[in-house]
Protein backbone atom coordinates (compact mmCIF):
# COMPACT_ATOMS: atom_id res chain seq x y z
CA UNK A 1 0.00 0.00 0.00
CA UNK A 2 2.05 3.33 -1.01
CA UNK A 3 1.22 6.14 1.45
CA UNK A 4 0.35 9.71 1.09
CA UNK A 5 1.81 12.27 3.37
CA UNK A 6 -0.26 15.73 3.49
CA UNK A 7 0.83 19.08 3.84
CA UNK A 8 2.12 19.06 7.92
CA UNK A 9 0.01 21.88 9.03
CA UNK A 10 -1.99 19.69 10.88
CA UNK A 11 -0.36 15.90 11.30
CA UNK A 12 -1.74 14.89 14.00
CA UNK A 13 -5.50 15.09 12.31
CA UNK A 14 -4.11 13.36 9.71
CA UNK A 15 -2.23 10.55 11.72
CA UNK A 16 -2.70 7.67 10.12
CA UNK A 17 -1.49 4.11 10.79
CA UNK A 18 0.61 1.49 8.79
CA UNK A 19 -0.24 -2.33 9.67
CA UNK A 20 1.06 -4.01 12.41
CA UNK A 21 3.19 -6.29 10.60
CA UNK A 22 5.09 -3.56 8.73
CA UNK A 23 8.48 -1.86 10.22
CA UNK A 24 9.71 -0.66 7.55
CA UNK A 25 8.90 1.33 4.66
CA UNK A 26 11.42 2.59 1.56
CA UNK A 27 11.13 5.44 -0.67
CA UNK A 28 12.12 5.53 -4.71
CA UNK A 29 14.40 8.58 -4.85
CA UNK A 30 14.32 9.61 -1.28
CA UNK A 31 16.39 12.76 -0.64
CA UNK A 32 17.73 13.12 3.42
CA UNK A 33 20.40 11.65 5.44
CA UNK A 34 18.51 8.54 4.75
CA UNK A 35 16.50 6.02 7.20
CA UNK A 36 14.44 7.95 10.29
CA UNK A 37 11.79 6.69 12.80
CA UNK A 38 8.47 8.24 12.48
CA UNK A 39 6.14 8.06 15.43
CA UNK A 40 3.04 9.47 16.46
CA UNK A 41 4.07 8.59 19.80
CA UNK A 42 2.16 5.41 21.02
CA UNK A 43 3.98 3.30 17.74
CA UNK A 44 6.87 3.96 15.96
CA UNK A 45 7.61 2.82 12.24
CA UNK A 46 11.29 3.23 10.39
CA UNK A 47 11.13 5.13 7.03
CA UNK A 48 12.76 6.14 4.43
CA UNK A 49 11.60 10.17 2.95
CA UNK A 50 12.08 12.02 -0.14
CA UNK A 51 10.08 15.08 -1.32
CA UNK A 52 8.12 14.62 -4.46
CA UNK A 53 6.98 17.75 -6.55
CA UNK A 54 3.24 16.58 -7.06
CA UNK A 55 1.31 14.82 -4.30
CA UNK A 56 -1.35 13.57 -7.03
CA UNK A 57 0.69 10.43 -7.67
CA UNK A 58 0.67 9.57 -4.09
CA UNK A 59 -2.81 7.82 -3.87
CA UNK A 60 -3.65 5.98 -1.27
CA UNK A 61 -4.12 5.90 2.97
CA UNK A 62 -3.02 9.17 4.39
CA UNK A 63 -0.09 9.88 7.33
CA UNK A 64 1.35 12.63 9.03
CA UNK A 65 4.68 12.99 10.17
CA UNK A 66 5.92 13.93 13.49
CA UNK A 67 7.70 17.34 14.06
CA UNK A 68 10.73 15.49 15.26
CA UNK A 69 10.48 13.38 11.74
CA UNK A 70 10.78 16.49 9.84
CA UNK A 71 13.54 18.25 12.01
CA UNK A 72 15.50 15.18 11.58
CA UNK A 73 15.50 15.47 8.24
CA UNK A 74 15.76 19.16 8.08
CA UNK A 75 12.65 19.86 6.04
CA UNK A 76 10.26 22.94 6.59
CA UNK A 77 6.81 22.16 7.86
CA UNK A 78 3.94 21.61 5.46
CA UNK A 79 6.97 19.85 2.54
CA UNK A 80 5.14 16.73 0.83
CA UNK A 81 6.72 13.53 1.43
CA UNK A 82 6.20 10.01 -0.02
CA UNK A 83 6.45 7.13 1.96
CA UNK A 84 6.70 3.38 0.79
CA UNK A 85 7.11 0.28 2.67
CA UNK A 86 10.49 -1.82 1.90
CA UNK A 87 9.39 -5.11 0.02
CA UNK A 88 10.61 -8.29 1.80
CA UNK A 89 14.02 -9.78 1.06
CA UNK A 90 12.31 -12.73 -0.70
CA UNK A 91 10.11 -10.93 -3.08
CA UNK A 92 13.26 -8.71 -3.94
CA UNK A 93 15.59 -11.59 -5.07
CA UNK A 94 12.28 -13.28 -6.93
CA UNK A 95 12.03 -9.63 -8.76
CA UNK A 96 16.02 -9.80 -9.38
CA UNK A 97 16.03 -13.06 -10.90
CA UNK A 98 13.12 -12.32 -12.86
CA UNK A 99 14.89 -9.72 -14.39
CA UNK A 100 17.76 -12.47 -15.03
CA UNK A 101 15.64 -14.51 -17.05
CA UNK A 102 15.23 -17.03 -14.04
CA UNK A 103 12.00 -19.01 -13.76
CA UNK A 104 10.27 -18.34 -10.63
CA UNK A 105 8.99 -20.75 -8.36
CA UNK A 106 5.19 -20.43 -6.88
CA UNK A 107 6.27 -19.15 -3.74
CA UNK A 108 8.55 -16.45 -5.01
CA UNK A 109 5.69 -15.60 -7.60
CA UNK A 110 2.87 -14.85 -4.59
CA UNK A 111 5.81 -12.92 -2.43
CA UNK A 112 6.38 -10.81 -5.57
CA UNK A 113 2.57 -9.94 -6.62
CA UNK A 114 1.33 -9.43 -2.72
CA UNK A 115 4.82 -6.97 -2.17
CA UNK A 116 3.63 -4.99 -5.76
CA UNK A 117 0.45 -4.77 -4.29
CA UNK A 118 1.10 -3.65 -1.22
CA UNK A 119 2.95 -0.82 -2.41
CA UNK A 120 6.45 -2.39 -1.81
CA UNK A 121 7.91 -1.25 -4.84
CA UNK A 122 8.55 1.93 -6.61
CA UNK A 123 6.69 1.78 -10.48
CA UNK A 124 9.89 1.29 -12.15
CA UNK A 125 10.71 -1.68 -10.74
CA UNK A 126 7.06 -2.94 -11.18
CA UNK A 127 7.44 -1.73 -14.92
CA UNK A 128 10.71 -3.92 -15.05
CA UNK A 129 8.99 -7.10 -13.69
CA UNK A 130 5.91 -6.39 -16.06
CA UNK A 131 8.39 -6.05 -19.17
CA UNK A 132 10.34 -9.15 -18.29
CA UNK A 133 6.95 -11.38 -17.77
CA UNK A 134 5.95 -9.79 -21.20
CA UNK A 135 9.09 -11.69 -22.34
CA UNK A 136 8.63 -15.01 -21.30
CA UNK A 137 6.67 -16.72 -18.42
CA UNK A 138 6.68 -20.21 -18.20
CA UNK A 139 3.25 -22.21 -17.92
CA UNK A 140 3.92 -23.21 -14.43
CA UNK A 141 4.74 -19.31 -13.81
CA UNK A 142 1.01 -18.59 -15.78
CA UNK A 143 -0.43 -21.37 -13.33
CA UNK A 144 1.42 -19.49 -10.39
CA UNK A 145 0.55 -16.14 -11.32
CA UNK A 146 -3.32 -16.97 -11.73
CA UNK A 147 -3.34 -18.67 -7.69
CA UNK A 148 -2.01 -15.35 -6.74
CA UNK A 149 -4.22 -13.14 -8.79
CA UNK A 150 -7.38 -15.09 -7.21
CA UNK A 151 -5.70 -14.74 -4.02
CA UNK A 152 -6.52 -10.50 -3.88
CA UNK A 153 -10.03 -11.34 -4.92
CA UNK A 154 -13.24 -12.24 -2.41
CA UNK A 155 -13.56 -16.04 -3.78
CA UNK A 156 -17.10 -17.54 -3.94
CA UNK A 157 -17.60 -21.16 -3.16
CA UNK A 158 -20.72 -22.85 -4.37
CA UNK A 159 -22.42 -26.39 -2.70
CA UNK A 160 -22.83 -27.65 -6.60
CA UNK A 161 -20.70 -30.01 -8.25
CA UNK A 162 -20.44 -28.39 -11.34
CA UNK A 163 -20.07 -24.83 -11.75
CA UNK A 164 -19.97 -23.46 -15.53
CA UNK A 165 -18.46 -19.86 -16.96
CA UNK A 166 -17.92 -18.20 -20.58
CA UNK A 167 -15.27 -15.86 -21.49
CA UNK A 168 -14.59 -14.16 -24.89
CA UNK A 169 -11.70 -12.45 -25.81
CA UNK A 170 -13.95 -9.84 -27.80
CA UNK A 171 -13.61 -7.41 -30.05
CA UNK A 172 -16.56 -8.36 -32.44
CA UNK A 173 -19.17 -5.60 -32.48
CA UNK A 174 -22.50 -7.41 -31.56
CA UNK A 175 -21.59 -10.71 -30.31
CA UNK A 176 -23.42 -10.73 -26.79
CA UNK A 177 -24.04 -14.37 -26.80
CA UNK A 178 -23.77 -14.55 -23.25
CA UNK A 179 -26.79 -13.32 -22.24
CA UNK A 180 -28.19 -16.04 -24.44
CA UNK A 181 -26.18 -18.70 -23.58
CA UNK A 182 -26.80 -18.11 -19.49
CA UNK A 183 -30.39 -18.99 -19.80
CA UNK A 184 -30.17 -21.89 -21.87
CA UNK A 185 -27.61 -23.28 -19.37
CA UNK A 186 -29.51 -22.12 -16.46
CA UNK A 187 -33.17 -23.27 -18.06
CA UNK A 188 -31.37 -26.88 -18.04
CA UNK A 189 -30.26 -26.92 -14.70
CA UNK A 190 -26.21 -26.07 -14.39
CA UNK A 191 -25.24 -23.66 -12.07
CA UNK A 192 -23.72 -20.13 -14.09
CA UNK A 193 -22.77 -16.87 -12.11
CA UNK A 194 -21.69 -15.25 -14.73
CA UNK A 195 -19.62 -11.80 -14.09
CA UNK A 196 -19.12 -9.69 -17.10
CA UNK A 197 -17.06 -6.77 -18.15
CA UNK A 198 -18.48 -3.37 -19.06
CA UNK A 199 -16.72 -1.87 -22.69
CA UNK A 200 -13.59 -0.54 -22.86
CA UNK A 201 -12.46 0.33 -26.09
CA UNK A 202 -15.87 -1.43 -27.66
CA UNK A 203 -19.42 0.04 -28.02
CA UNK A 204 -20.84 -2.38 -25.14
CA UNK A 205 -19.55 -4.85 -22.59
CA UNK A 206 -22.38 -7.58 -21.65
CA UNK A 207 -22.22 -5.88 -18.22
CA UNK A 208 -23.75 -2.71 -20.47
CA UNK A 209 -26.62 -4.50 -22.66
CA UNK A 210 -28.06 -6.52 -19.40
CA UNK A 211 -27.92 -2.75 -17.65
CA UNK A 212 -30.78 -1.77 -19.97
CA UNK A 213 -32.83 -4.35 -18.42
CA UNK A 214 -31.33 -5.17 -15.09
CA UNK A 215 -29.58 -4.45 -12.39
CA UNK A 216 -25.88 -5.83 -12.76
CA UNK A 217 -24.17 -4.44 -10.04
CA UNK A 218 -24.60 -7.28 -8.10
CA UNK A 219 -22.73 -8.06 -4.11
CA UNK A 220 -21.66 -11.64 -4.11
CA UNK A 221 -24.55 -11.99 -1.00
CA UNK A 222 -26.51 -11.06 -4.50
CA UNK A 223 -25.26 -13.06 -6.67
CA UNK A 224 -25.84 -16.12 -4.07
CA UNK A 225 -29.03 -15.48 -4.34
CA UNK A 226 -29.77 -14.90 -7.52
CA UNK A 227 -28.31 -18.50 -8.62
CA UNK A 228 -30.31 -20.11 -6.13
CA UNK A 229 -33.17 -18.34 -7.43
CA UNK A 230 -32.71 -18.68 -11.18
CA UNK A 231 -29.72 -20.68 -11.90
CA UNK A 232 -27.70 -17.80 -13.60
CA UNK A 233 -26.66 -14.65 -13.26
CA UNK A 234 -25.31 -11.70 -16.00
CA UNK A 235 -23.49 -9.78 -13.01
CA UNK A 236 -20.93 -6.63 -13.36
CA UNK A 237 -17.60 -8.18 -12.25
CA UNK A 238 -16.72 -4.61 -10.93
CA UNK A 239 -18.09 -5.31 -7.40
CA UNK A 240 -16.96 -9.01 -7.66
CA UNK A 241 -14.33 -10.88 -8.70
CA UNK A 242 -12.27 -7.49 -9.64
CA UNK A 243 -8.31 -7.95 -8.51
CA UNK A 244 -6.30 -5.67 -6.40
CA UNK A 245 -3.73 -6.91 -8.64
CA UNK A 246 -5.44 -5.23 -11.81
CA UNK A 247 -5.44 -1.58 -10.39
CA UNK A 248 -1.76 -2.00 -9.11
CA UNK A 249 -0.60 -3.56 -12.82
CA UNK A 250 -2.94 -1.78 -15.32
CA UNK A 251 -1.76 1.69 -13.86
CA UNK A 252 1.32 0.20 -15.15
CA UNK A 253 0.77 -1.50 -18.31
CA UNK A 254 -1.85 0.35 -20.03
CA UNK A 255 1.10 3.76 -20.42
CA UNK A 256 3.32 1.81 -21.79
CA UNK A 257 1.05 -0.59 -23.72
CA UNK A 258 2.61 -3.95 -22.75
CA UNK A 259 0.40 -6.56 -23.90
CA UNK A 260 1.23 -10.08 -22.83
CA UNK A 261 -1.06 -13.01 -23.86
CA UNK A 262 0.51 -15.28 -21.19
CA UNK A 263 -0.40 -12.18 -18.53
CA UNK A 264 -3.59 -12.00 -19.62
CA UNK A 265 -4.23 -15.85 -19.73
CA UNK A 266 -3.88 -15.50 -15.84
CA UNK A 267 -5.68 -12.94 -15.35
CA UNK A 268 -8.77 -14.06 -16.73
CA UNK A 269 -8.68 -17.77 -15.39
CA UNK A 270 -8.06 -16.49 -12.17
CA UNK A 271 -11.43 -14.72 -11.78
CA UNK A 272 -12.98 -18.19 -13.06
CA UNK A 273 -11.32 -19.45 -10.06
CA UNK A 274 -12.66 -16.48 -7.83
CA UNK A 275 -16.25 -16.81 -9.18
CA UNK A 276 -15.75 -20.30 -7.99
CA UNK A 277 -16.09 -21.87 -11.70
CA UNK A 278 -14.93 -25.75 -12.36
CA UNK A 279 -15.66 -25.48 -16.15
CA UNK A 280 -15.05 -22.52 -18.45
CA UNK A 281 -15.34 -22.15 -22.23
CA UNK A 282 -13.16 -19.87 -23.62
CA UNK A 283 -14.46 -18.08 -27.42
CA UNK A 284 -11.46 -16.75 -28.88
CA UNK A 285 -12.44 -14.59 -32.56
CA UNK A 286 -10.33 -14.17 -34.92
CA UNK A 287 -9.67 -11.67 -37.85
CA UNK A 288 -8.01 -8.60 -39.42
CA UNK A 289 -9.64 -5.98 -36.74
CA UNK A 290 -9.74 -8.46 -33.50
CA UNK A 291 -6.50 -9.07 -31.38
CA UNK A 292 -5.89 -12.64 -32.81
CA UNK A 293 -5.58 -11.93 -35.96
CA UNK A 294 -5.08 -15.43 -37.57
CA UNK A 295 -6.85 -19.17 -37.34
CA UNK A 296 -3.27 -20.50 -36.26
CA UNK A 297 -3.02 -17.43 -33.15
CA UNK A 298 -6.42 -18.44 -31.81
CA UNK A 299 -5.66 -22.14 -32.16
CA UNK A 300 -2.33 -21.51 -30.22
CA UNK A 301 -4.20 -19.90 -27.34
CA UNK A 302 -6.28 -22.20 -27.04
CA UNK A 303 -4.29 -24.97 -26.40
CA UNK A 304 -2.81 -22.42 -23.70
CA UNK A 305 -5.88 -21.91 -21.96
CA UNK A 306 -6.53 -25.74 -21.55
CA UNK A 307 -3.03 -26.18 -20.36
CA UNK A 308 -3.46 -23.39 -17.64
CA UNK A 309 -6.65 -24.28 -16.75
CA UNK A 310 -5.90 -28.20 -16.07
CA UNK A 311 -2.79 -26.69 -14.27
CA UNK A 312 -5.01 -24.50 -12.05
CA UNK A 313 -7.96 -27.54 -11.58
CA UNK A 314 -10.38 -26.18 -14.08
CA UNK A 315 -11.71 -27.84 -16.92
CA UNK A 316 -11.35 -25.45 -19.84
CA UNK A 317 -12.59 -25.93 -24.00
CA UNK A 318 -11.81 -22.79 -25.81
CA UNK A 319 -12.83 -22.52 -29.48
CA UNK A 320 -11.43 -20.51 -32.06
CA UNK A 321 -14.48 -18.18 -34.01
CA UNK A 322 -14.25 -16.43 -37.09
CA UNK A 323 -14.36 -12.22 -35.78
CA UNK A 324 -14.29 -11.12 -39.69
CA UNK A 325 -17.47 -8.99 -39.32
CA UNK A 326 -19.78 -8.00 -36.87
CA UNK A 327 -22.79 -10.78 -35.32
CA UNK A 328 -26.34 -9.73 -35.23
CA UNK A 329 -27.27 -6.36 -36.13
CA UNK A 330 -27.44 -3.94 -32.47
CA UNK A 331 -24.30 -2.19 -32.18
CA UNK A 332 -24.67 -0.55 -28.76
CA UNK A 333 -26.06 -1.79 -24.94
CA UNK A 334 -29.59 -1.41 -25.98
CA UNK A 335 -29.87 -2.50 -29.64
CA UNK A 336 -27.90 -5.50 -28.48
CA UNK A 337 -30.06 -6.52 -26.53
CA UNK A 338 -33.39 -6.09 -28.81
CA UNK A 339 -31.35 -9.26 -30.74
CA UNK A 340 -30.92 -10.81 -27.51
CA UNK A 341 -34.58 -10.60 -27.13
CA UNK A 342 -35.64 -11.52 -30.78
CA UNK A 343 -33.73 -14.75 -30.49
CA UNK A 344 -34.74 -16.40 -27.09
CA UNK A 345 -38.17 -15.14 -28.03
CA UNK A 346 -37.74 -17.30 -31.15
CA UNK A 347 -38.17 -14.03 -33.38
CA UNK A 348 -38.64 -15.06 -37.58
CA UNK A 349 -36.07 -12.21 -38.07
CA UNK A 350 -33.95 -12.71 -35.20
CA UNK A 351 -30.41 -12.25 -36.35
CA UNK A 352 -29.15 -16.08 -37.62
CA UNK A 353 -25.57 -15.36 -36.89
CA UNK A 354 -25.89 -14.44 -33.31
CA UNK A 355 -28.38 -17.42 -32.37
CA UNK A 356 -26.20 -20.25 -33.97
CA UNK A 357 -22.78 -19.06 -31.97
CA UNK A 358 -24.88 -18.84 -28.89
CA UNK A 359 -26.06 -22.42 -29.75
CA UNK A 360 -23.02 -23.60 -29.92
CA UNK A 361 -21.47 -22.48 -27.44
CA UNK A 362 -24.39 -23.50 -24.87
CA UNK A 363 -24.70 -27.09 -26.10
CA UNK A 364 -20.74 -27.02 -26.02
CA UNK A 365 -21.56 -26.54 -22.04
CA UNK A 366 -24.36 -28.46 -21.80
CA UNK A 367 -22.27 -31.50 -22.89
CA UNK A 368 -20.28 -31.11 -20.15
CA UNK A 369 -23.55 -32.18 -17.72
CA UNK A 370 -22.76 -36.25 -17.22
CA UNK A 371 -26.88 -36.69 -18.23
CA UNK A 372 -26.69 -35.03 -21.77
CA UNK A 373 -23.14 -36.97 -22.10
CA UNK A 374 -21.96 -36.06 -25.87
CA UNK A 375 -21.85 -32.83 -28.08
CA UNK A 376 -24.31 -33.76 -30.38
CA UNK A 377 -26.73 -34.42 -27.38
CA UNK A 378 -25.93 -30.89 -25.93
CA UNK A 379 -26.45 -29.04 -29.11
CA UNK A 380 -29.86 -31.10 -29.14
CA UNK A 381 -30.68 -29.59 -26.01
CA UNK A 382 -30.06 -26.11 -26.24
CA UNK A 383 -32.17 -26.45 -29.77
CA UNK A 384 -34.85 -27.55 -27.83
CA UNK A 385 -34.76 -24.83 -24.63
CA UNK A 386 -34.47 -22.41 -27.40
CA UNK A 387 -37.16 -23.67 -29.30
CA UNK A 388 -39.56 -24.52 -26.54
CA UNK A 389 -39.63 -20.62 -24.87
CA UNK A 390 -37.13 -22.18 -21.77
CA UNK A 391 -34.52 -20.19 -22.59
CA UNK A 392 -36.84 -17.02 -22.37
CA UNK A 393 -38.19 -17.81 -19.39
CA UNK A 394 -34.90 -18.24 -17.79
CA UNK A 395 -33.64 -15.12 -18.87
CA UNK A 396 -37.17 -13.56 -17.13
CA UNK A 397 -36.40 -15.68 -14.14
CA UNK A 398 -32.63 -13.84 -13.79
CA UNK A 399 -33.79 -10.36 -14.36
CA UNK A 400 -36.33 -10.31 -11.63
CA UNK A 401 -33.82 -11.86 -9.43
CA UNK A 402 -31.49 -9.05 -9.92
CA UNK A 403 -33.74 -6.41 -10.13
CA UNK A 404 -35.81 -5.56 -13.18
CA UNK A 405 -35.42 -2.30 -15.20
CA UNK A 406 -38.60 -0.72 -15.54
CA UNK A 407 -38.97 0.62 -18.18
CA UNK A 408 -36.22 -1.10 -20.01
CA UNK A 409 -33.45 1.09 -21.89
CA UNK A 410 -34.46 1.34 -25.64
CA UNK A 411 -32.84 2.61 -28.63
CA UNK A 412 -32.11 5.87 -28.44
CA UNK A 413 -34.79 8.55 -29.77
CA UNK A 414 -32.94 10.42 -32.12
CA UNK A 415 -31.87 8.66 -35.43
CA UNK A 416 -29.66 9.10 -38.60
CA UNK A 417 -30.32 7.21 -42.04
CA UNK A 418 -26.48 6.01 -43.51
CA UNK A 419 -26.68 5.61 -47.24
CA UNK A 420 -24.55 3.43 -49.57
CA UNK A 421 -22.58 5.66 -51.55
CA UNK A 422 -22.66 3.22 -54.03
CA UNK A 423 -24.48 -0.08 -55.54
CA UNK A 424 -22.75 -3.56 -55.20
CA UNK A 425 -22.27 -6.39 -53.12
CA UNK A 426 -20.97 -5.88 -49.27
CA UNK A 427 -17.67 -7.47 -48.80
CA UNK A 428 -17.18 -6.23 -45.65
CA UNK A 429 -17.63 -4.25 -42.88
CA UNK A 430 -15.07 -2.14 -40.67
CA UNK A 431 -15.77 -3.49 -36.88
CA UNK A 432 -13.65 -0.31 -35.78
CA UNK A 433 -15.25 2.20 -37.89
CA UNK A 434 -19.14 0.47 -36.81
CA UNK A 435 -18.08 0.22 -33.23
CA UNK A 436 -16.69 3.95 -32.80
CA UNK A 437 -19.29 5.46 -34.77
CA UNK A 438 -21.66 3.92 -32.37
CA UNK A 439 -19.16 5.23 -28.96
CA UNK A 440 -19.32 8.89 -30.82
CA UNK A 441 -23.36 8.40 -30.97
CA UNK A 442 -22.85 8.08 -27.25
CA UNK A 443 -22.56 4.04 -26.44
CA UNK A 444 -21.77 2.62 -24.22
CA UNK A 445 -22.14 5.32 -21.25
CA UNK A 446 -25.70 6.39 -22.64
CA UNK A 447 -27.18 3.28 -22.94
CA UNK A 448 -29.47 3.60 -25.88
CA UNK A 449 -26.99 4.83 -27.96
CA UNK A 450 -25.41 2.84 -30.99
CA UNK A 451 -26.04 1.35 -34.67
CA UNK A 452 -29.16 -0.63 -36.08
CA UNK A 453 -26.97 -2.46 -39.15
CA UNK A 454 -29.31 -3.17 -42.11
CA UNK A 455 -27.28 -5.05 -44.58
CA UNK A 456 -24.65 -7.98 -43.80
CA UNK A 457 -21.55 -9.10 -45.15
CA UNK A 458 -22.66 -10.44 -48.61
CA UNK A 459 -25.70 -8.32 -49.02
CA UNK A 460 -26.67 -6.28 -52.66
CA UNK A 461 -27.20 -2.70 -52.31
CA UNK A 462 -28.19 0.41 -54.01
CA UNK A 463 -26.54 3.49 -54.26
CA UNK A 464 -29.04 5.89 -51.36
CA UNK A 465 -30.54 2.59 -49.71
CA UNK A 466 -29.65 2.79 -46.15
CA UNK A 467 -26.94 0.42 -44.42
CA UNK A 468 -27.83 1.26 -41.04
CA UNK A 469 -29.57 3.50 -38.51
CA UNK A 470 -27.65 5.61 -35.89
CA UNK A 471 -29.60 6.31 -32.96
CA UNK A 472 -28.57 8.39 -29.88
CA UNK A 473 -29.73 9.93 -26.81
CA UNK A 474 -28.79 13.50 -27.31
CA UNK A 475 -29.22 15.93 -30.64
CA UNK A 476 -25.24 16.77 -30.08
CA UNK A 477 -24.50 13.22 -30.26
CA UNK A 478 -25.90 12.03 -33.00
CA UNK A 479 -24.72 15.30 -35.09
CA UNK A 480 -20.98 14.49 -34.34
CA UNK A 481 -21.70 10.45 -35.50
CA UNK A 482 -23.35 11.07 -38.04
CA UNK A 483 -20.89 13.88 -39.04
CA UNK A 484 -18.11 11.06 -38.75
CA UNK A 485 -19.78 8.43 -40.64
CA UNK A 486 -20.72 10.81 -43.51
CA UNK A 487 -16.86 10.40 -44.03
CA UNK A 488 -16.22 6.78 -43.44
CA UNK A 489 -19.72 4.52 -43.05
CA UNK A 490 -17.23 1.61 -42.53
CA UNK A 491 -18.95 -0.91 -44.98
CA UNK A 492 -16.71 -1.98 -48.08
CA UNK A 493 -19.11 -2.01 -51.43
CA UNK A 494 -17.73 -3.69 -54.83
CA UNK A 495 -19.14 -3.62 -58.03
Amino acid sequence: MKLRALPIDSWREHMAYLPAESTEVAAADFLGPGRIEVSDGTRSIRASVHVVDDPRLLDAAEIGLSRSAFEALGLPEGAQVHIERTPSPQSAEALRAKLRGDELSDGQIATLIRDMVAGRYPDREMAAFLVAATRGLSDREVVALARARADFTDRLTWDEPMVVDKHSMGGIPGSRITMIVVPLVAAHGLAIPKTSSRAITSAAGTADAMETLARVDLTSADVRRVVAEARGCVAWNGRLNHSAVDDVMNAITRPLGLDSTRWSVASILSKKLAAGSTHVIIDLPYGPQTKLKTKGEAAELAALFERIGQGLGLVVEAHATDGSRPIGRGVGPALEARDILAVLDNEPDAPADLREKALFFAGRILAWDPKIGSQEAGQARARDLLASGAGNDALERIIDAQGRRQPPVLPGPFTHLVNADRSGTVTGIDGWTVAGLARLAGAPSNLSSGLDLMHAVGDTVRAGEPLYVIHAGTESDLATAANAAAAAHGFRIAD
